[in-house]
Order: C-alpha cells, then sequence, then structure tokens
C-alpha cells in the first residue's frame, strides 16, 4: 500500500475497507458531545479520518464504517443520512434538510 505525502492511505483505498457512509449535521450538540461521538466511532469500527464538507453555511462530517451494521447504529444514535460515495450524483448536504 502506497502513502500519501501525509502517511493517508489513498481516498479509494478508504472507501473500499469503509464504504458506508454517514453525513451528519455538524450542530452544537454534537461539538459538545464530541468525546461520546469519537468513542462510538472507534467502537463501531468508523475510519479514524473523517471528511467534512462545508455547503452553503454549514458544516457536515462524514464518518466511514466498514460494516452496514455501524453505519445504522451511527445514524440510530446521531441521526444523520446514509452516503454512497460511489454515487457521483449523491450529495447528501445538498438536501440533508429536506429530509
Amino acid at each position: 500500500m502506497s502513502g500519501r505525502s501525509r502517511g493517508e492511505p489513498p481516498k479509494t483505498l478508504i472507501s473500499q475497507q469503509y464504504p458506508f457512509e454517514v453525513v451528519l449535521f455538524s450542530t452544537d450538540e454534537l461539538r459538545i458531545r464530541l468525546l461520546e461521538v469519537i468513542a462510538d466511532e472507534h467502537r463501531l469500527g468508523a475510519c479514524r479520518l473523517n471528511g467534512c464538507v462545508y455547503h452553503e453555511g454549514h458544516y457536515f462530517s462524514i464518518v466511514k464504517f466498514p460494516a452496514k451494521e455501524g453505519q445504522q447504529e451511527f445514524i440510530q444514535l446521531y441521526g444523520g443520512v446514509p452516503y454512497d460515495p460511489t454515487d457521483k450524483k449523491s450529495r447528501p448536504w445538498e438536501t440533508y434538510f429536506d429530509r
């Protein structure tokens, strides 16, 4: 496995190993509960390299899981919407508040 300059694996490899992703709106409540969120991410086997999207004045976190069960439990705990990075037209942060 060849790493990038910062020692991180390439995004394609991360997407292969962690195909189940959740887009989560970063609220003040989640920021206050950050240690709890991080502990649950670790418990559910999430990738330590989370993504982030800034869209129209809102920040969204993208949390990546190796199993669908982890993704579903995280959604039950904190909300969020499933995200498929292989679907190039999927941009859940654009329709997050329409749900």
